[in-house]
């Protein structure tokens, strides 16, 4: 019978020293799980500075990425300017919060809300008439009535004196 407990007792500490093992197996991969994914982070956190920077531009392989990366952005801005249709919503420029496109102040800072429109600027534009002739210019100057000033003072001087040739 002590063989037996004996053997019971070798497969007890074999059990506990096995669980030790697989516990410390798996806090060490929790660690280098984690480890792993801040490597990730400063790996992303170089590319980003590296790409907004404009560093190593000559490189083939990193403008093709600055490519990639301005393209996604872009895409980015431009589904988020659609949601932001659909909700029918601003940003605020001050708190970011989301304003009722109706809104001329947000809700929630008090910030004024400045909405850029989204139609083109018509420019004025010069409509230059191919038959008007600069005779036909001094003909409108000609029939055009006395300024204001000759008008009030009976066609003198602005101070009303009325002046004759030859009197000084």
């Amino acid at each position: 019978m002590a063989n037996w407990r004996e053997k019971l007792n070798q497969a007890a500490q074999n059990t506990i020293s096995k669980s030790k093992e697989v516990a410390g197996v798996a806090k060490l991969n929790v660690e280098i799980a984690s480890l792993n994914q801040s490597l990730k982070n400063v790996y992303t956190e170089v590319g980003k500075h590296v790409l907004e920077n404009g560093l190593l531009a000559e490189d083939e392989t990193v403008a093709e990425w600055a490519s990639k990366a301005a393209d996604i952005k872009a895409e980015i801005e431009e589904n988020t300017e659609k949601i932001k249709l659909l909700k029918n919503v601003n940003t605020c420029p001050g708190c970011g919060a989301e304003v009722p496109r109706t809104s001329k102040f947000c809700d929630k800072c008090g910030t004024p809300i400045v909405v850029a429109s989204t139609e083109p600027v018509k420019e004025d534009k010069e409509i230059i008439d191919a038959e008007y002739s600069e005779a036909q210019e001094d003909a409108v100057r000609e029939a055009e009535p006395e300024t204001v000033a000759e008008s009030e003072t009976g066609g003198g001087c602005c101070c009303g004196t009325q002046e004759t040739p030859g009197e000084d």
